[in-house]
């Protein structure tokens, strides 16, 4: 979101300028931005990856940096999309829109099934299009499965350990799932907010369009009529 606020309202503004002129559309706008801001995507998603897999070392394989970075990667580009849309819809308030989003992720971030555990039924049917709960439930298993844990003496249920091994750990939480498809999923939002990002703009610019249509049809009555 960062980046996208501070290199995103300059360039929605050279747009709307160029697009009065019809110079070119909104696909060709967003296809631009999105190919120009891939390789500092992917830059950063690799540092995370290398720092996810070897420094606070969840794997230390290319295995796992790879499944981190992607991870990263989406939801980047989907944090990239949502700071698109919010703002398109508060163009002139770049604060607004960023104090919006940061409240949004941090809802996210609090569903993701890590801080709380039961949702209600509206949150939890929400939480479905939220890319941190598919983040957290592929991660989560790639980095915990087939991990022991260790516990001091005293801390012995029944002369075991009360969490001794990775699985347990993602069965407290409820997130022993298949990570492919959660990582799947996770992809796929990626691309879907990217196009939502995509329509919000070009309806946008569509009811823009008609507006400066209708004055300009309007200023040509009056100049038809000798009021001009």
């Amino acid at each position: 979101m960062l980046q996208n606020v501070a290199v995103y309202p300059t360039e929605r503004d050279i747009f709307y300028r160029e697009f009065s002129d019809s110079c070119y559309g909104v696909t060709t706008f967003i296809t631009s931005y999105t190919l120009l801001e891939l390789p500092f995507n992917l830059l950063s998603s690799v540092l995370f990856g290398v720092l996810t897999a070897f420094a606070i070392n969840l794997e230390r394989s290319s295995f796992m940096l790879a499944i981190a970075s992607t991870n990263c990667f989406c939801i980047v580009s989907c944090g990239e999309s949502l700071g698109i849309v919010f703002c398109t819809f508060f163009s002139s308030h770049i604060g607004l829109s960023m104090h919006a989003s940061s409240a949004l992720f941090s809802i996210g971030c609090t569903m993701a099934g890590i801080v709380t555990l039961k949702l209600p039924m509206v949150l939890h049917a929400i939480n479905y299009i939220s890319p941190f709960k598919y983040l957290v439930a592929n991660l989560a298993v790639y980095s915990l499965r087939g991990r022991v844990f260790t516990c001091a003496p005293d801390q012995e249920i029944d002369g075991r350990c009360p969490v001794s091994s990775g699985e347990d750990v993602l069965t407290l939480y409820n997130l022993d799932e298949d990570p492919r498809r959660n990582l799947i999923i996770l992809a796929v939002l990626a691309i879907f907010y990217r196009v939502v990002a995509f329509a919000v703009v070009k309806v946008g610019r569509m009811e823009w369009g008609s507006k400066v249509k209708r004055r300009k049809e309007s200023l040509f009555r009056c100049r038809d009529s000798g009021l001009v």
